[in-house]
């Protein structure tokens, strides 16, 4: 199996390429920092429900379904990603456990860089100290493959991640975002460059598996990589129904946000909420003046019949679509 450490790239490569590798049984460890700024769709990600999508086109971001789990990421440069594509059967056969395994390189990495990490199942790495997520990180099986994805922030863009998620109050959600994430030129000041994260990644990443460098990458793989990327964005991968209904968006392992809005009579009205656990930890509600019932839904279990129940005794059952929908 090859190590392949590429740099940056630019094309959407940096998600294309793992699939293309997948489909090809071309098994080994990708290194790379994406030359561009884009959306990465999770595979049960509902589009409509999650992005901003008149934004996104204003800011002329594009997006891009990936074939495996995980949240919605916005890759850019200052961004160092590793992906494993491996056979199946090198991989633990539970989910959680294949996490924890192939987290262990990456969190060798974070402290060779200077900064203190844990790993936060199933899927984040967060900061010891302050507990914000600092890695997030996707898993799934493509072909014949078995593919764990994720990344290391030397920067990250807090403000642009905000515009481009659908949500009334992106000043809000920044703050959520900036309180519960961080990178690695905010936790030390300064970031390395790509080639010296990757050396380290590569390094760890060897005391697992029969890794060799490799410094080209087949031209088969970039030819597919180009076609899959086209197939990846169209509009028919992007719209697929999922299923899914994201009622919460996930900040980081434990921590949800929900920031709705409605019309009352003519009137926008707005709910931005955070849940911690199961448990609604902050609640706002904008345009209605209920102080009372903001400090009534703090405290509560977030589920439909707790959230149902508040409502009703107040007569404002016409406002559950807000906190459930």
């Amino acid at each position: 199996m090859k190590v392949y450490k590429l740099g940056k790239v630019g094309n959407l490569l940096s998600t294309s390429l793992f699939h293309a590798c997948a489909r090809l049984d071309m098994f080994g460890l990708i290194l790379v920092e994406p030359e561009d700024t884009y959306v990465s769709l999770g595979y049960f990600d509902n589009i409509q429900e999650i992005l901003d999508l008149q934004r996104i086109k204003s800011l002329g971001i594009p997006v891009i379904r990936r074939e495996i789990g995980g949240g919605t990421v916005l890759l850019a440069p200052g961004q160092v990603f590793y992906q494993l594509v491996i056979p199946k059967g090198l991989a633990p056969f539970r989910v959680e456990e294949a996490y924890r395994h192939f987290s262990k390189p990456v969190l060798e990495t974070y402290r060779k860089l200077g900064l203190e990490v844990e790993y936060k199942p199933i899927n984040d790495i967060v900061v010891k100290s302050n507990q914000r997520k600092i890695s997030g990180q996707g898993a799934g099986d493509i072909h014949k493959a078995f593919v764990f994805v994720g990344n290391i922030l030397l920067r990250f863009n807090t403000e642009l991640m905000a515009e481009v998620l659908k949500v009334p109050n992106k000043d809000f959600v920044k703050k959520v975002l900036d309180e519960n994430l961080t990178w690695v030129e905010r936790e030390k000041e300064k970031a390395p460059d790509f080639w010296e994260v990757a050396d380290i990644l590569e390094f760890e990443f060897k005391k697992l598996l029969p890794l060799e460098t490799c410094w080209d990458i087949p031209k088969e793989a970039l030819e597919l990589a180009n076609k899959l990327k086209d197939e990846l964005t169209s509009e028919e991968v992007l719209f697929e129904e999922t299923g899914r209904k994201h009622r919460l968006i996930k900040i980081r392992e434990g921590i949800f946000l929900r920031n709705k809005h409605m019309e009352v009579e003519g009137k926008k009205v707005s709910l931005s909420m955070i849940v911690e656990g199961q448990t609604v930890k902050f609640c706002r509600l904008n345009g209605l003046g209920l102080k009372d019932l903001e400090r009534e839904i703090v405290g509560l279990a977030y589920d439909q019949e707790s959230i149902k129940e508040v409502l009703e005794k107040r007569s404002l059952s016409f406002l559950m679509p807000l906190f459930w929908d």
